[in-house]
């Protein structure tokens, strides 16, 4: 197994914008499947095992890239205390570990990608963790997010990303978000101009006042950005929280292909790369673009 991840710079606050060489695969059309688990907090086998499941359940289904929830092997971030921090770290795991290794073997023997996020041990500060989203491919590559933007108690808890990539696979470009990362719309647009097909989250949001709120929000941004979006969120309760679930397959026209309510379960959709052109030629997004306009926020 080959882990591909940008040196951590703990720290740093400046996101920098970096990207795979390999990015200019053309996209191949090809299933997709969004999984919608619910997990138990600190119980990584229970969660590693659920998580393999939903892999072969995708593929079954004939998926060939599956996304799963955020914070996947650990459960999430529900309070702070001394106490749910140290239990929390001594059940995260630095990469390769026993939960990304898991899934690695899963994707190989179903020949499909994974896109999954999990609680990383910092691999050169200890007591140094990160949110983090995995790409894995059947090949046993491993390309690393680390989630940007930290909401409420998980600044407690985490290191901050520092980069946004795009990944070249065989299925096409791949550029992968987490969570809060999607609430601010620079974070997508940035991927797309990086040529970015598809922009896969692995989600733990908790139920909002509007209860079509994220199914709404992966909708725009694929919308906006003219590319696909698989937006892979948590359900069930944990604590007090209550996760909201909604998992969405958008479209470069911003049609919801394929989504969930809030139990488990998976959702699967075609994505053809014949609608992502025929989108961008129709609606010329990108030519469009005034960045001198808005230089505080774009960039050329």
């Amino acid at each position: 197994m080959e882990v591909h991840a940008a040196p951590e710079t703990w720290g740093g606050r400046v996101a920098t914008v970096t990207g795979d060489p390999r990015r200019d695969v053309t996209m191949e059309p090809f299933r997709a499947a969004v999984a919608q688990l619910s997990f138990t907090l600190y119980d990584v086998e229970a969660n590693t095992a659920a998580s393999v499941r939903a892999i072969e359940d995708a593929a079954s289904k004939g998926a060939a890239l599956a996304v799963l929830p955020e914070l996947a092997n650990v459960g999430y971030i529900t309070r702070w205390s001394p106490e749910f921090a140290g239990e929390y770290y001594a059940r995260s795991e630095r990469l390769p570990g026993r939960f990304s290794s898991a899934l690695a073997e899963a994707a190989q023997a179903n020949d499909v990608h994974v896109v999954v996020g999990m609680s990383e041990r910092s691999s050169t500060v200890d007591g140094l963790l990160y949110n983090t989203a995995l790409l894995i491919t059947p090949a046993g590559d491993m390309y690393v997010h680390r989630k940007i933007h930290l909401p409420r108690e998980e600044k407690r808890y985490f290191g901050e990303g520092d980069r946004l990539e795009v990944f070249g696979t065989r299925l096409g470009n791949i550029g992968l978000l987490i969570c809060a990362d999607n609430s601010f719309p620079e974070a997508a647009r940035l991927l797309a101009l990086r040529g970015a097909h598809v922009v896969a989250i692995p989600c733990a949001a908790e139920r909002p006042v509007n209860p079509t709120l994220y199914r709404e929000l992966a909708a725009v941004r694929a919308y906006e950005n003219q590319l696909f979006v698989l937006a892979a969120n948590r359900c069930g309760q944990q604590d007090t929280v209550t996760f909201a679930g909604t998992s969405t397959i958008a479209a470069p026209n911003g049609a919801v292909l394929a989504a969930l309510e809030d139990t488990p379960g998976i959702a699967v959709a075609d994505l053809d790369p014949e609608l992502l052109v025929a989108e961008r030629l129709r609606q010329t997004r990108f030519r469009d673009r005034r960045p001198h306009l808005y230089p505080d926020i774009a960039s050329p």
